[in-house]
């Protein structure tokens, strides 16, 4: 049997654990530049800082003229893609949260022609919640985009509290289809854009 000592341990060492599997992580790049990852499926580039007593060598070079002509063209660079689906993956997609409603993105699979991206909510509000719709961009791995809907993941009958979505619950939405050709890879931005509360 354990002693209460041995216990309290125990629970401080798993707390300890939890937190740090929840806490943003910070990677570095092959260029070098370091991105940061947050703990709800987002990402940012880390603000670059020079400090005055390690600040980097710069090497001079010669400047080359550009001549513009009619044969050269400069790249257009296009909106960013958007958040990875991969096909196959068990890991979820994008959580997105928007007046204390939570759509986790899950893994994504492909069938008879269509993507389905499942989805599960969470309510963290205080109030019961009615409605939620997204909009969704789906584009391929060029950044083509392939189809752009709104979909409703989660509808109650109106004037039936029993349907309400209540406070501190989870459920699983209806799910994010497209009619999309059959690939290993899609990108897809996507956000809330209506939570009905009652």
């Amino acid at each position: 049997m354990l002693k209460k000592t041995q216990l309290c341990g125990i629970v401080i060492t798993l707390i300890a654990s939890s937190s740090a599997w929840a806490a943003d992580q910070t990677i570095t790049l092959k260029d070098g530049r370091q991105v940061i990852l947050h703990d709800n499926f987002t990402w940012q580039y880390k603000a670059q800082t020079n400090h005055p007593t390690t600040s980097p060598t710069l090497k001079t070079t010669t400047a080359i003229p550009v001549i513009a002509t009619s044969a050269m063209a400069i790249p257009v660079i296009s909106a960013s893609k958007g958040v990875a689906v991969e096909i196959g993956s068990k890991k979820a997609i994008q959580q997105l949260s928007n007046s204390g409603i939570d759509v986790l993105l899950t893994a994504a699979h492909y069938e008879n022609g269509t993507l389905i991206i499942p989805t599960m909510m969470t309510n963290q509000s205080s109030k019961s919640v009615v409605n939620v719709t997204m909009k969704v961009r789906l584009s391929n791995s060029d950044g083509q985009t392939i189809a752009t809907d709104e979909f409703t993941v989660w509808r109650s009958i109106n004037r039936m509290p029993d349907t309400y979505f209540r406070p501190k619950t989870q459920h699983q939405g209806k799910p994010i289809i497209f009619d999309a050709p059959k690939a290993e890879r899609y990108f897809i931005d996507a956000e809330i854009t209506d939570v009905d509360m009652r």
